[in-house]
């Protein structure tokens, strides 16, 4: 038999249940994986109140990263065969699969080799994390190694946050990270942010000037939005580029019309599914560099905490908190 996550309503975490089913079986494209871990994202908070704008059909299997062993292949899948580990990358329809289970059904052009030199629990921290910070900052906001920029990345302690600290060191910028407190000060500078600003204290526009020596900095990379959006207008240099890629404010975004116009300001989106992990040729330069640096130790895996399949609830709930620094990930076989 097969465990399966499923969220019931769409009133969050307290809504999933672990159900037991028959096993899937994969249709034309696509594979059977036992999984051995899942990574938890913000999109899921989204789609678990019905905030996303695709809503799958409920009872819903959630979870759209992770990894395993394939034990099956579907018509027409090449290039992989039974027993390979493999990486589930989120560029999946969300209304369609979900990997939360300990054994689900994916499309083949959602997986990859897994590196041989992580582990099952950094396999499932690795692709959105990443991924979303090497779209957020080099494709959509510019950053070009050695060209001296400063970097905003807000909410700095969470699953992209990481990885975008460290994407933007490699590129040789001078990194602020923002948090609401200076709590998590250590970690953030451990995983290489040359400054961390409290985004709570009133002053904080002022100390970026301060860093900056009041010129602002280049580029954010902010998945708050919200009001938050226009305060990093009025910290961003002139010609700044400001790269949004979630809505953790959960509130509407005023457009910030003077900045804009006063700073020749950039503002833009992404959606790592479909400006990265749908497009092969881009996801795979992007796949290069990361592997590259994982490869090498410069990219560190962070993995907050782990809990088991019975815990589904319990993990989107600290996801929910603010609390984490670095990844959650469901352990399957917990």
């Amino acid at each position: 038999m097969n465990k399966v996550a499923r969220l019931n309503e769409f009133t969050g975490p307290s809504a999933i249940s672990i159900t037991n089913e028959e096993i899937p079986v994969p249709k034309q494209g696509e594979v059977l994986v036992k999984m051995k871990t899942a990574g938890l994202n913000h999109v899921e908070k989204m789609i678990m109140y019905g905030r996303f704008p695709i809503q799958p059909e409920l009872s819903a299997n959630i979870g759209y990263e992770g990894a395993g062993i394939i034990v099956q292949l579907g018509a027409g899948v090449d290039g992989f065969q039974k027993g390979d580990e493999v990486c589930i990358i989120p560029n999946m329809p969300f209304d369609k699969y979900g990997v939360i289970a300990k054994y689900s059904v994916v499309p083949a052009t959602s997986i990859v080799v897994k590196p041989s030199n992580i582990n099952w629990l950094g396999a499932s921290a690795l692709w959105m994390g990443y991924g979303t910070a090497y779209q957020g900052l080099v494709n959509a906001g510019g950053l070009k190694n050695g060209a001296n920029q400063t970097v905003l990345i807000s909410a700095a302690s969470s699953s992209v946050g990481f990885p975008a600290i460290q994407i933007a060191k490699a590129h040789g910028a001078k990194v602020i990270a923002t948090s609401r407190t200076l709590e998590k000060e250590a970690s953030l500078k451990e995983m290489g942010a040359d400054y961390v600003v409290a985004t709570t204290d009133e002053k904080w526009k002022d100390q970026v000037a301060e860093i900056t020596t009041g010129r602002g900095f280049d580029i954010a990379f902010d998945p708050i939005t919200g009001p938050f959006t226009t305060q990093l207008a009025e910290a961003a240099g002139f010609g700044a580029t400001i790269v949004s890629y979630g809505t953790l404010s959960m509130s509407e975004s005023a457009l910030p019309i003077f900045p804009m116009l006063m700073k020749g300001l950039k503002l833009t989106g992404i959606s790592t599914s479909h400006h990265l992990l749908e497009i092969p040729e881009r996801f795979e330069v992007a796949r290069q560099h990361i592997i590259k640096h994982v490869d090498s130790g410069n990219y560190k895996l962070k993995v907050d905490s782990t809990f088991s399949l019975n815990e589904v609830s319990k993990a989107y709930e600290r996801m929910e908190s603010g609390n984490q620094a670095g990844k959650i990930v469901i352990d399957i076989d917990a």
